[in-house]
């Protein structure tokens, strides 16, 4: 068989070309981050006093090895009048510098090339400040972004509620306004409640006051996702002493629940009964979307915590029905908690007067003896 020989300088040229062809595909990232590390939620940046809205997410990582705030070099371009050219040497330009990045400035941490927040400052001269109760990086580029940047962080810092400075920069979601948005602003007001200000995704931008501690008219993002994550495929059985009465089950009812949404104001749940048949339904937000589904069903099922009281008793429950010899758990069961309770207490006797309304209950030592309506 005749066998071609390839000349020495053909072999060469093909290595070079090889090499340099492969080199242009090299990311530009020397060190490693283990994807066990521990991992910060996602830092909100602000710049110049205006939030950055990106998917590129930047983090406080803590390794033995690396430890810091972390940017995505790509999010440099997504910064006003800052330029990014990616070819090898990775070249950084802003107004006032032009600057390289090399392999041992680089980290590389799921898929994505990051820079530290220090390097960040020296080849771009921007200043900054990460503020640890809001989870918020504020950079600045100049006198102006500096005041813009203070005055954001002070009015944070004068924020009643520490849970409310955890909202700045976080992608939110307006129960009213049916919308995402980011929360770029937050002030207390002259009453010492909390102004937040948001900006939707359609880019108008809106004011919400929060009168208590947990926002009543916006929960975050990942709630909306969280809530499904944590209560859709269980089994609840239903207080219907707190449920709204049109809500479709009975006391105690058992259901499994196959989906939970939160829109608007309220959250909507697809469920399937004890017999297989589906039922939806929708359960008011009252300030925390978590807590409005503890509040309206048990998560283990009431009959296991009372084994001992009969059928027909489990039966006058789910009719929501009392009866004289209830006591007062079986009542709490059937009818929830009183309006008021007065009581009335010897060395042998304990009487209770529980007040529903205009109707009063009277328990003696423990079992109810009678009821009345004025």
């Amino acid at each position: 068989m005749y066998k071609k020989n390839i000349p020495t300088s053909v072999i060469a040229f093909l290595i070079i070309l090889i090499f340099f062809s492969c080199s242009t595909r090299i990311e530009a990232s020397s060190k490693v981050i283990p994807p066990d590390s521990y991992v910060s939620d996602e830092i909100a940046v602000f710049f110049n006093g205006q939030i950055i809205i990106s998917p590129k997410k930047t983090f406080n990582i803590d390794t033995s090895k690396y430890s810091g705030t972390y940017i995505p070099l790509k999010l440099l371009n997504e910064l006003p009048k800052v330029t990014v050219n990616f070819s090898n040497p990775i070249t950084i330009k802003t107004e006032n510098k032009t600057s390289t990045i090399n392999q041992t400035d680089t980290f590389l941490y799921d898929n994505t090339t990051y820079i530290t927040l220090n390097k960040l400052y020296e080849v771009t001269g921007f200043t900054g400040k990460y503020v640890y109760d809001p989870n918020s990086l504020f950079l600045w580029s100049s006198a102006d972004g500096e005041t813009k940047s203070k005055n954001l962080i002070n009015q944070i810092n004068n924020v009643t509620y520490d849970f409310h400075k955890s909202f700045m920069g976080k992608k939110v979601y307006v129960y009213d306004e049916d919308i995402s948005g980011w929360v770029i602003s937050m002030e207390k007001s002259i009453s010492g409640l909390t102004n937040f200000k948001i900006q939707l995704k359609n880019g108008k931008v809106i004011e919400e006051l929060a009168i208590s501690e947990v926002p009543d008219s916006f929960c975050t993002e990942f709630d909306t996702v969280l809530i499904n994550a944590r209560y859709n495929g269980k089994y609840y059985w239903a207080d219907k002493t707190q449920l709204p009465s049109s809500n479709p089950l009975i006391n105690i009812e058992k259901v499994y629940f196959t989906s939970v949404k939160i829109k608007g104001r309220e959250i909507l749940i697809a469920a399937k009964r004890n017999g297989g048949a589906s039922v939806t339904f929708k359960i008011p937000i009252k300030n925390d979307p978590f807590e409005s589904i503890k509040s309206n069903f048990y998560t283990e099922n009431p009959k296991s915590t009372y084994p001992g009281w009969s059928t027909d008793m489990w039966n006058k429950i789910a009719q929501q029905k009392i009866s004289v010899g209830m006591t007062p758990e079986q009542v709490l069961l059937s009818w929830g908690g009183p309006n008021d309770i007065n009581s009335y207490t010897s060395k042998n006797t304990r009487i209770e007067q529980w007040i529903y309304g205009n109707t009063y209950l009277h328990f003696y030592n423990g079992n109810l003896e009678s009821w009345s309506k004025y």
